[in-house]
């Protein structure tokens, strides 16, 4: 029996769960592709079940999308993961019983997903027009800077001294010298930087 290659997602709501027939949907993300074809192999094999696809999700995981009936899917599941675990690396397994109306969603392509919420063009120009007024209001709104008195900055862990250091942008120190900052250092930046502010 041969395996199809990895779908893409658009192949997979093509070929995917039936919402009607209230079908399960079983998933199994091993590490690597190999433990994926074993899993998958040994999952189509054992159950009659159809296999909606396998996909890169990164960083090295694969993951195997199963559909059919319950009892069907968690044999399928079970399977699957025992032979992906002799080949390879399993993450994770999960069975949904009986699919709510909306799951192809999650399963759907983005670029499909995309398409079902676009509006016709002559909303999207004027989505886009209003757009930009928008981005310059979020850019006014800066986090304030708190005046701390020098008790308060005695008081405060280095860890949050260089998140208040992080927010002034007038400091005498750049982003890598505040990271690797000695706790002296950015009291003292941060008090002459209050300083400068007074004047």
């Amino acid at each position: 029996m041969l395996l199809p290659k990895l779908f893409t997602l658009s192949q997979i709501t093509r070929r995917g769960i039936d919402m009607k027939r209230n079908e399960s949907l079983g998933s199994f993300e091993t590490v690597g592709y190999v433990a994926a074809l074993a899993g998958a192999d040994a999952a189509l094999k054992t159950a009659e079940v159809r296999l909606l696809g396998c996909r890169y999700v990164g960083s090295g995981l694969v993951s195997v999308l199963l559909a059919g009936d319950v009892s069907s899917v968690k044999v399928a599941v079970e399977a699957g993961c025992a032979a992906a675990q002799q080949v390879g690396e399993l993450k994770w397994q999960t069975v949904i019983a009986r699919t709510a109306e909306g799951l192809d969603l999650i399963v759907a392509e983005p670029e499909k997903k995309a398409r079902k919420k676009t509006a016709p063009p002559a909303q999207q120009s004027a989505r886009n027009s209003s757009a930009a007024p928008r981005k310059r209001r979020s850019n006014s709104r800066r986090k304030k800077i708190p005046q701390l008195s020098q008790e308060e900055l005695d008081g405060m862990r280095v860890v949050k001294l260089r998140e208040v250091a992080r927010l002034m942008p007038g400091l005498t120190l750049n982003r890598q010298q505040i990271r690797s900052a000695r706790k002296d250092d950015l009291i003292a930046a941060m008090t002459s930087y209050y300083r400068n502010e007074k004047e």
